[in-house]
């Protein structure tokens, strides 16, 4: 009876170390582990900050009060995001069908029209953009908030909207 005991025991360890080793080691397989998460206002933020400190700019605010406005304004665009332009105070960026288009994607690409920029004579070069690079930097602006939307082409739309707006006729971005 001794024996029997032992052995159930035994038997029972056993399974309980089996049913912890494949609880430990399956979701670690399973599940890819990351560094560092975000959410979607930090992916806009950083970059943005980032950008502007390269300026001796103040990092803007990111509220969820104004991204809930670019996001409202971006989904009248959903059907046609083609159609989406930038406005006053209102980067956009359209990315195409077919690729995973990060927040990131969308600050570089307002960022690389620095290049057309001419601080001395405050305007783009002939034929070129430089708008939405100046309203990321503008000192003036104190908040933003962003917005990403799938849209039904395929394509991403997204959105930041700048509080108070920037790119005023006659000044200069900082």
């Amino acid at each position: 009876m001794e024996g029997t005991s032992r052995s159930r025991r035994l038997s029972c360890c056993l399974l309980l170390a089996a049913v912890c080793a494949v609880v430990l080691l399956v979701p670690a397989a399973a599940a890819p582990r990351r560094l560092l998460q975000t959410c979607p206002g930090q992916d806009f933020d950083v970059p943005h900050a980032h950008l502007r400190a390269r300026n001796n700019v103040r990092p803007l605010k990111y509220t969820e009060e104004i991204s809930a406005r670019a996001l409202q304004w971006a989904l009248q665009f959903k059907g046609n995001c083609a159609a989406a332009a930038p406005a006053a105070g209102i980067n956009v960026f359209l990315g195409g069908a077919g690729a995973t288009w990060l927040p990131s994607d969308a600050v570089a690409a307002w960022a690389e029209e620095e290049e057309h920029y001419d601080y001395g004579a405050n305007s783009c070069s002939t034929g070129k953009a430089c708008g939405r690079y100046t309203q990321m930097v503008w000192r003036n602006s104190k908040e933003f908030g962003c917005a990403v939307v799938d849209c039904d082409s395929g394509e991403t739309l997204m959105a930041c909207h700048y509080e108070p707006q920037g790119n005023v006729m006659g000044q200069k971005p900082f």
